[in-house]
């Protein structure tokens, strides 16, 4: 080993534990959803995520943007909500009314996305920084943030219910439940996350903020197992990431192909995959967002942007944000109260994190323009 690398190596971790001041927390120790931000926000994560890995290349195929709008997001309709799951019966086959459903109205410039959102993620993927933002009156404040030295306000999630936590019925599957460090697992408390997903692995998250309350009529409408509120009305999500590549053999769909989307929060308070009130157009579907998706296919260098709900669906065709293989990037999604979604793709230094966004920069960030889409 080379003296100067060594001494430098050395330097970066004085300045990484400076950085995180002295806040410690083991990967796998419970975290009550409000561990303090160290020292100016961890500036250690930033220091992870600003390394130079090398140049990310379109593969000339489709159209690279760095801005995504879709216009007249919301509307007047309806979706099926959730009100109950029949747990089921060992040795009986599980009833056609196991999942019970009843019509939910909605109506307003941004719905059903002015509901409680949850975010979701899948690797392979390195994540750096989280921060979401509601307006105030003269800027938007930041009510929930993570990075790899501490968060305030988020508890990670992923589906696995029935092991550490949650719970598993034959009719239901598995229920949503806190998610270990690396979220390969399902654990008892709320534990703060990593920052690596590996190759398939999937989490959400959501505020630490309780629901109160029981059944169809609790705060958050009918659950299964654990949940917490997610994050309604206009709103501001940051997300700092890379998304390299998997080196293994590609034998599953899910293989390589990472992505960040947010459906409605009544979606994984039921069954991700089972019993939701997903879908679009007639009979109605409660709201999802495909912000950063790379599809199984040709292009795994794509990330693709596709919005559905009651409305119907919309979505970036040919057009797409270039996968953050080398080169992190922070990602913004607005989601304004006029009725427009905005999604960017930033240089991973454009954003701090910080614990205010002024009204000026949204408005710049708003009138960026790149794809422009459009729901009916």
């Amino acid at each position: 080993m080379k003296s100067g690398w060594k001494l430098s190596m050395i330097a970066l971790s004085a300045l990484l534990q400076s950085a995180c001041g002295t806040t410690t927390l083991s990967e796998d120790a419970p975290d009550d959803g409000a561990v303090p931000l160290a020292a100016a926000d961890c500036a250690a994560g930033n220091t992870a995520a600003l390394q130079d890995l090398g140049d990310d290349v379109p593969d000339g195929t489709g159209t690279p943007v760095t801005a995504m709008t879709i216009k007249n997001v919301g509307g007047t309709g309806s979706y099926e909500r959730v009100t109950h799951m029949v747990p089921g019966v060992w040795g009986q086959a599980c009833p056609s009314n196991a999942c019970q459903k009843a019509t939910t109205p909605v109506s307003g410039a941004l719905a059903p996305f002015n509901e409680e959102l949850t975010v979701n993620f899948r690797g392979p993927m390195e994540l750096y920084d989280i921060a979401v933002y509601r307006p105030d009156a003269s800027s938007w404040k930041r009510v929930s943030s993570w990075n790899r030295c501490g968060s305030t306000n988020l508890t990670f999630f992923n589906n696995l219910g029935g092991t550490g936590s949650g719970e598993w019925t034959l009719c239901g599957g598995n229920s949503q439940s806190y998610a270990s460090a690396d979220a390969k697992t399902a654990v008892a408390a709320p534990t703060r996350f990593n920052g690596t997903l590996e190759n398939r692995v999937e989490m959400n998250i959501l505020s630490d903020e309780p629901c109160n309350g029981t059944g169809d009529a609790s705060e958050c409408g009918f659950y299964r197992g654990v949940t917490r509120h997610g994050w309604a009305g206009a709103k501001i999500f940051a997300i700092r990431v890379r998304m390299p590549r998997y080196t293994g053999p590609i034998t599953e769909y899910y293989d390589d192909v990472p992505a960040i989307w947010m459906l409605n929060a009544r979606v994984v308070r039921t069954a991700q995959y089972g019993c939701n009130c997903r879908g679009m157009g007639s009979p109605g579907g409660c709201g999802e967002l495909d912000v950063a998706e790379v599809i199984h296919g040709e292009h795994p260098m794509h990330a693709t942007s596709t919005l559905y709900s009651f409305e119907g669906a919309t979505g970036s065709g040919p057009n797409y944000f270039m996968r953050p293989v080398k080169e992190s990037a922070t990602f913004i999604v607005i989601f304004d109260a006029s009725g427009k979604v905005q999604m960017l793709r930033l240089r991973p230094d454009a954003f701090d994190f910080g614990d205010s966004v002024s009204n000026a920069t949204v408005s710049t960030w708003l009138a960026m323009t790149g794809h422009t889409m459009s729901m009916p």
